[in-house]
C-alpha cells in the first residue's frame, strides 16, 4: 500500500512540474551578439568568415537601462513629449541636450513606438552634426540589434559602411598620433560583412579587412581573408587583386619564419595555382620571381639534408636514400651532378 502511494506521489509531482510554470520558468532568450544581424532567423547574418574575429571577440551592444543619474533621465512623462523635446533641442542646435533627450527616451520607454525613431535620430545626429562616426556606428549597431524590424536593415548597414570609410579617411590625430583604432575599424567592417554578405561592397570591404590585418602584422589572418574573398567572389576585380595580395602575404610569412619548409612548399603550390588560374595577372613576373626564390631555397635545403645523411654517423642506406630523393625532386639543381656521382659511389660500396 505504501509503495502504491509513493508511486502516485511521484507521478503527481511530475505532472505538476510539466503542467505548471511557477514564477518565470521559461527558456531564456538567446543573447544578442554584435554583428549577427536579426538573430538566428536573419536572412543576412552569417559568421562563416575565416580570418575574422570570432563573434565572442566583438563588442556587444548592451540593452540600455534607465539611468540612475537624475539629469540623464527623461524630462517629460511620456515618450511622445520626450521625442518632441529632443527634436526641438536638435533644431535649436543644442546637440548635447538633443543627444541626451533621444538616449533617455530609449532607456525609459524601450518598447514604445518612439524608441526606434529616437535611436535612429540619435545615430543620425552623431553622424551628421556631431561628426562622431564611431559613436554613430555603435548607435546604428544598437538599432540593428534591438529594432531590426523597425528600420530598413540593409540601408542602415550600407550607411555603417560609409561611416567606417569616413573614420579611416578622417582619422583623429593629436601630436601626430592617431586615435582611430585599426582594430576597431576592422571589426566594424567585419560586422558589416556579416550583416549583409550579399551587398555589392562586400568584396571591397574584405580587401580593406585584410589590409587592416596586415597593418597589425597579422598576416596569417590576412591570408585567410584573401582566400575567402577569392572563394566567395571569384569573378570580381577584388578577387583578382586578392590573388596577388595573398601571394605577397604568404611570402612575407615565409621570409619572417626563416623559410619554414612546409610553409614554403604550401606557398610554392599556391603560386603555381595562382599563375595557372590568373595567367594574365599584372604582377605575374613578381609571382614567378617568388616561385624561383622558394624553389631555390627548397633545393638548397634538400641538398643540405642529403649532405647531413651522408656522414660517418649515418648508414650507407640512409645516405643513398637521401641523395636519390634529392635528385628525384630537384633534377635541375646545380648539385645534381654531385648527387649522381655520390649515388654511384654509394652503390659500389
Amino acid at each position: 500500500m505504501r509503495s502504491r502511494w509513493l508511486h502516485t506521489g511521484v507521478a503527481l509531482a511530475l505532472f505538476n512540474l510539466l503542467t505548471f510554470q511557477p514564477f518565470n520558468l521559461h527558456a531564456a532568450p538567446p543573447n544578442r551578439v554584435a554583428g549577427s544581424g536579426m538573430g538566428g532567423n536573419s536572412p543576412y547574418a552569417t559568421d562563416a568568415y575565416p580570418g575574422f574575429d570570432g563573434l565572442d571577440d566583438l563588442p556587444k551592444p548592451e540593452k540600455k537601462e534607465r539611468s540612475w543619474i537624475w539629469f540623464l533621465r527623461a524630462k517629460y512623462d511620456t515618450p511622445a513629449e520626450q521625442m518632441a523635446y529632443a527634436q526641438q533641442m536638435e533644431a535649436e542646435g543644442s546637440l548635447r541636450a538633443a543627444r541626451r533627450g533621444y538616449d533617455s527616451l530609449v532607456r525609459e520607454w524601450p518598447a514604445s513606438p518612439e524608441a526606434p525613431k529616437a535611436q535612429l535620430a540619435l545615430a543620425m545626429l552623431l553622424a551628421k552634426k556631431c561628426m562622431d562616426y564611431d559613436d554613430a556606428f555603435e548607435a546604428l549597431e544598437y538599432m540593428l540589434d534591438f529594432y531590426p524590424r523597425e528600420c530598413d536593415y540593409l540601408e542602415l548597414v550600407n550607411y555603417e559602411y560609409q561611416l567606417v570609410n569616413l573614420m579611416i579617411k578622417e582619422k583623429k590625430t593629436f601630436l601626430g598620433m592617431s586615435f582611430t583604432s585599426t582594430r576597431v575599424c576592422r571589426q566594424h567592417y567585419e560586422s558589416i560583412v556579416r550583416r549583409a554578405p550579399g551587398a555589392s561592397y562586400v568584396p571591397e570591404t574584405m580587401l580593406k579587412i585584410a589590409d587592416l590585418r596586415e597593418q597589425e602584422d597579422q598576416y596569417e589572418e590576412a591570408v585567410q581573408v584573401y582566400a575567402t574573398l577569392a572563394s566567395k567572389f571569384p569573378s570580381t576585380p577584388e578577387a583578382r587583386a586578392a590573388t596577388y595580395l595573398e601571394a605577397r602575404a604568404r611570402m612575407w610569412l615565409c621570409r619572417r619564419l626563416s623559410y619554414n619548409r612546409p610553409r614554403c612548399k604550401d606557398t610554392l603550390n599556391y603560386l603555381d595555382m595562382a599563375m595557372k588560374r590568373v595567367p594574365d595577372l599584372d604582377q605575374i613576373d613578381e609571382l614567378k620571381t617568388w616561385r624561383s626564390e622558394l624553389a631555390q631555397h627548397l633545393s638548397e635545403d634538400a641538398y643540405a639534408q642529403a649532405k647531413f645523411y651522408d656522414t660517418k654517423q649515418r648508414t650507407r642506406h640512409a645516405a643513398l636514400t637521401a641523395w636519390e630523393r634529392f635528385l628525384k625532386d630537384y633534377p635541375d639543381s646545380p648539385h645534381a651532378e654531385e648527387a649522381r656521382a655520390r649515388i654511384e659511389a654509394l652503390k659500389i660500396k
